[in-house]
């Protein structure tokens, strides 16, 4: 079997299933005015893999959409971020940012020690809840020496749910305390996991554009964080094992965006080609949360999700007071 044969099966219905999930996503776009094309794409890989068991003719196309496809559109994140623009967010923010890495991080680890799932499924659950969703599980998982698939489709579908009820928790919190534009922006971009999501709630509060801003903040800190896994997780660390390719591509993206004048139609290209990774991405991962799977783990993956997200907030919200 050639690879062509092998992969174009799985490769191509993920392809399908993006496209699916982007003409869903129009309709909940024209309801509701918000874009929630990561979500729809997970939901429909999750019906697709729980309406009937996938062949084996699927899953390496699938498996290779769902770990090298999200790699890929990880290190094209970058390009979303300029070091400049995170500099005007202000000495509070940044602050805030950092301590919510940090203190995310902490607890996840202080976790792999007091929860009974296994340290490599508490250290995807706790960066997908302090970084970025689902981009974060997947960079994490590629340095664990030791990890299951169940593991990371239970991280994933942790995220699905947690990241989803923060949509509607961030504007109502705003709204609740009364939280200034500013504020809330730091809170939604500082408390939500996918950036998708917090594009979701900032549009949602009017402060998309803080908040997105401030999220950026949070995934520009994913490379220091995989480092520190994998240098945990490693006998013999090395720069393959600390950096792998694809935060080496994210991090350089960061810098020519950052220092080059890359023009707008190319970023706005580069933007439209990541979306769509994601969501074959998306859409492959959902596949693999199945209710078999969340069973097995039972509640316990999202407990330590709730505790990561509980931990996040608090830190996002004592930096609102701050401003």
């Amino acid at each position: 079997m050639t690879a062509v044969q092998k992969f174009a099966p799985g490769l191509v219905l993920a392809v399908v299933g993006a496209v699916i999930a982007y003409v869903l996503d129009l309709g909940v776009k024209a309801l509701t005015g918000v874009s929630t094309l990561i979500l729809v794409a997970i939901i429909v890989g999750m019906i697709l893999g729980n309406a009937r068991p996938l062949s084996d003719r699927w899953r390496p196309g699938l498996t290779l959409a769902s770990k090298q496809v999200l790699r890929l559109g990880v290190a094209l994140l970058g390009f979303s971020i300029s070091l400049s623009t995170l500099a005007d967010l202000g000495l509070v923010s940044l602050a805030t940012i950092v301590a919510i890495v940090v203190g995310g991080t902490a607890l996840t680890f202080a976790l792999t020690r007091w929860s009974s799932l296994s340290r490599e499924h508490v250290l995807m659950i706790g960066a997908g809840c302090t970084i970025c969703g689902a981009a974060a599980i997947s960079a994490v998982e590629s340095v664990l020496p030791k990890r299951k698939a169940e593991e990371f489709a239970s991280a994933i579908a942790v995220i699905v749910v947690l990241g989803t009820a923060m949509i509607a928790v961030g504007p109502l919190v705003a709204v609740a305390f009364g939280l200034t534009p500013e504020q809330a922006g730091l809170f939604i971009g500082g408390s939500t996991h996918e950036v998708g999501q917090v594009v979701a709630a900032g549009m949602i509060s009017g402060v998309v554009e803080m908040a997105v801003a401030v999220k950026l903040g949070r995934v520009l800190l994913l490379a220091p964080v995989v480092a520190l896994i994998g240098m945990g997780g490693s006998a013999k660390p090395n720069a393959k094992t600390l950096f792998p390719l694809f935060i080496q591509g994210f991090l350089l993206a960061v810098l020519l965006r950052t220092f080059l004048p890359i023009p707008e139609e190319l970023l706005s290209l580069l933007a439209e080609l990541k979306t769509w990774l994601f969501a074959a991405a998306m859409f492959a991962l959902g596949t693999t949360v199945t209710a078999q799977t969340l069973a097995k783990s039972g509640l316990r993956p999202f407990l330590v999700g709730l505790t990561v997200t509980a931990g996040v907030i608090g830190i996002a919200s004592l930096g609102t007071l701050l401003i």
